[in-house]
Formats: structure tokens, C-alpha cells, sequence
């Protein structure tokens, strides 16, 4: 098919099947969890199909004993049966071995209610994400972001490590039509805006209609719930405010936090702190359904930095290793660095868009701030535009995002 590429997170898949029973995969619906499992084993099992959801609702330890024959089984869209829980964690307690399931699923299973089992200390979690720069261009995954956050300062022997030339070229061009695209595989290769349009509309109905439903029950109309995602798209990178999105689409304030609740276990919100202020900023899961669903309302560098977050994750969760966190820096005096990536040692990563040729004056102000705050920190500014990479300072580095990724 067009839209099959393979998967960086394939070899800390493998990893995880190595020491853990049960590995779960998770995410978005349609960024091909299913396509990724089913990879690894005939042993497939969805419940999706009623007789399987039937057949573990009846004898859960039965079915586990009869499938488990074959490691490791493919149980797709888990979440559909609370039963499957308990028995799997009673399966992998007598049984002690590596790789035996899979569990693929587009809800945090732990996030619903009819479900007390988390399996914890018996599954590895994953998530996937939606295909990402190098997954479309077909080379390894970057080690890029997690370098530059690992030195002590930028030198020119940074510079040398960037892609350039041909390879930034290249990457570049994949980054533009990903702007607007976005990573979903079965809507980012469609070349008709309105099938795009179209087909996202389907899957967020669905996504609506049977995830979000397993997680909170709610008498809010689809189109409501769906002028919601678009003001939250709408006003991405600016801090959430529930009376603004009360005064805008009519939901209360205990029906908002209940559904952004369900709106990140079902994988189509992301969450991103703000450091110096209460709040969070929210995010679509897919650089597409931002821009389908915000109406233009991104400028470039906004859309850069979108961009720039959902490729820069990946090159830390689809590895084994330090766990980062994802946050965004204001102060009262009005300065932000909107995106940063921190690490458990104190190091800290910031990045700012630059829509011009240099940083503006306030940018440069934001970035002096940060760095007075993060005596391990450093800054980056992203050009959406193919340029040389320049470090302006041991502490700042300025280059085309697409050199990153």
C-alpha cells in the first residue's frame, strides 16, 4: 500500500518483547497500531469482532490458554473488554515469560472505569504516534534534538553534526507538504483537500462516537463537541482558558475538565504545562487535524512548531533511555519560550520559532531569560526556512528546523 512505511518505534518494540509479557501499543486512532502488531505475529485477534468479544467475555482464561499457543497474540482494541484484564495478569503470573501478547488499543484502557486492572508491572507501554519526517522520507530516526539537549554548549562542531546540502533539501521538502498534511496514514498521502477534509471528519465522529464515549458519558451534541476541537485548534499555543471556551461554545466548567480528561486518554489532545504560570497549552494529536480544524488560524511559525513538537518526541519516546518532559516557559513580564524539553538532570532545551531571517527583539529577550532562569539551559531558534546553521552564543544555536528532524 502507499501509505505503509516502516515504523522508527519497530526496535524499541523489539526490546520491550524481549523482557516483557504483555507490550501494549497505543494511540491515535489510525496511525496504524494494527498494521504495526499484525507484523508481528499471524496470531491476530480484534475486538472488533463481536465472536472474539464474546468468546473472552464467556471464559477469559480459556481463550488467553487456546490463543497462547502461539506468542506473541495480537489482541486488538483491548479496551473493548474489561474481562481480558484480570485474566491476562493471572496468565503472565504462572506463566513467566517474555513477548507472550500485544495489546493494541486507541483508549488508555486505564482510563476507563469498568476497568480496575492496570497490569502494572506486567506490560510496557507504548505509544505511537502519527507518521512522522523520517518514517515519510524513509531514513533512521534522528538522534538529532537529544544530542544537541545531552552538550554543555553549542561549538561549531554543532554546526558540523546538522543536516545540510542535500539531505536538509530533501528534508525540508517532506517537512512542507507535512505541514499541511500532516502524519495520519490514511489521510496524509490524499491528494484532494476535500477527500482530506472529508475523511477526517468520518474519523473524528468515530473517534467521538466510541472512544470518547467509553470514557465519559456526555448529552453534548456532536457538533458541539466538534466546535470545541475546533476553538481548542483555534487557540493552540496560547494558554487553555475554560471561560473563553465556555463563552465560545457553551460547556460548562465540570464538563470541560471531564472531557479534556477523556480527550487525552482517548489520544486526541495533548497536554503541554506552562512553567511560571498556572495553565496549559493543548494541542490536536495530528499536525493535519490542526489545521483542518483551526481554519488558518496558525501562522508559519506556529504550524513550524507543531511540527517541530510532534517530530522532536519521537526521537525520545520511540528509544529506550531518559525520559523527558515537554513544557512551555513563560514569565509575567510577558516573555516565552514556547516550547522546552527537560530532562531529570536539570537539562533544559528551548525553541522558538523564527518567521523571519533572525530572531525578533522580544525573541532574543525571551531566550536571555530562559537562560538566566536554566543555568543548564539552552536555546534554539527554528527557522522554517533551509538556511546555515549559525551558533549565536555557547547557550544559542539558530538553524532550519528541517536540520533537526
Amino acid at each position: 500500500m502507499a501509505h505503509t512505511r516502516d515504523r522508527s518505534v519497530g526496535a524499541l518494540l523489539s526490546k520491550l518483547l524481549a523482557f516483557s509479557p504483555i507490550v501494549g501499543i497505543f494511540g491515535h486512532r489510525q496511525v496504524g497500531k494494527t498494521t504495526l502488531a499484525s507484523r508481528l505475529s499471524p496470531s491476530y485477534w480484534t475486538l472488533d469482532d463481536r465472536e472474539t468479544r464474546r468468546a473472552i467475555a464467556k471464559d477469559p482464561k480459556a481463550f488467553l490458554l487456546r490463543k497462547g499457543q502461539r506468542p506473541p497474540v495480537i489482541i486488538d482494541e483491548c479496551q473493548y473488554e474489561p474481562d481480558l484484564f484480570p485474566a491476562l495478569k493471572e496468565h503472565v503470573r504462572t506463566r513467566k515469560r517474555p513477548g507472550q501478547f500485544v495489546l493494541t488499543g486507541s483508549v488508555r484502557f486505564t482510563s476507563r472505569k469498568a476497568i480496575r486492572e492496570s497490569l502494572a508491572g506486567r506490560i510496557s507501554p507504548l505509544e505511537l504516534y502519527p507518521l512522522i519526517l523520517s518514517e515519510l522520507e524513509g531514513v533512521e530516526l534522528p538522534d538529532t534534538v537529544p544530542t544537541l539537549m545531552a552538550l554543555a554548549s553549542f561549538t561549531s562542531s554543532t554546526v558540523d553534526g546538522l543536516k545540510r546540502g542535500v539531505l536538509l533539501k530533501k528534508t525540508q521538502q517532506v517537512m512542507e507538504k507535512y505541514l499541511t498534511h500532516g502524519g495520519l496514514p490514511g489521510i496524509c498521502f490524499v491528494r484532494e483537500e476535500r477527500l482530506r477534509r472529508e475523511l477526517l471528519s468520518a474519523l473524528h465522529a468515530l473517534i467521538i462516537d466510541r472512544d470518547l464515549r467509553l470514557i465519559v458519558e456526555t448529552k453534548l451534541s456532536m457538533d458541539t463537541l466538534m466546535r470545541w476541537l475546533q476553538w481548542i485548534a483555534a487557540n493552540g499555543w496560547n494558554a487553555y482558558s475554560a471561560t473563553q471556551a465556555r463563552n465560545a461554545v457553551g460547556i460548562s466548567f465540570p464538563t470541560q475538565k471531564n472531557l479534556l480528561y477523556a480527550l487525552e486518554s482517548i489520544y486526541l489532545i495533548r497536554r503541554i504545562p506552562i512553567k511560571g504560570r498556572s495553565g496549559v497549552i493543548l494541542l490536536l494529536e495530528d499536525q493535519y487535524e490542526e489545521v483542518a480544524l483551526s481554519r488558518g488560524a496558525y501562522d508559519r511559525k506556529e504550524q513550524l512548531l507543531s511540527c517541530f513538537f510532534r517530530n522532536a518526541r519521537a526521537q525520545f519516546h520511540y528509544r529506550m533511555g531518559e525520559r523527558v518532559e515537554f513544557e512551555s516557559y513563560w514569565t509575567q513580564s510577558g516573555a516565552r519560550v514556547p516550547l522546552v524539553v527537560r530532562g531529570a538532570q536539570g537539562a533544559a532545551l528551548g525553541f522558538i520559532a523564527v518567521a523571519g531571517a533572525k530572531p525578533t527583539l522580544s525573541q532574543t529577550r525571551a531566550a536571555d531569560s530562559f537562560l538566566r532562569h536554566e543555568p543548564q539551559g539552552k536555546v534554539v531558534f527554528l527557522s522554517g526556512e533551509p538556511m546555515k546553521a549559525a551558533v549565536l552564543d555557547p547557550r544559542v544555536l539558530h538553524c532550519a528546523a528541517a536540520a533537526l528532524l
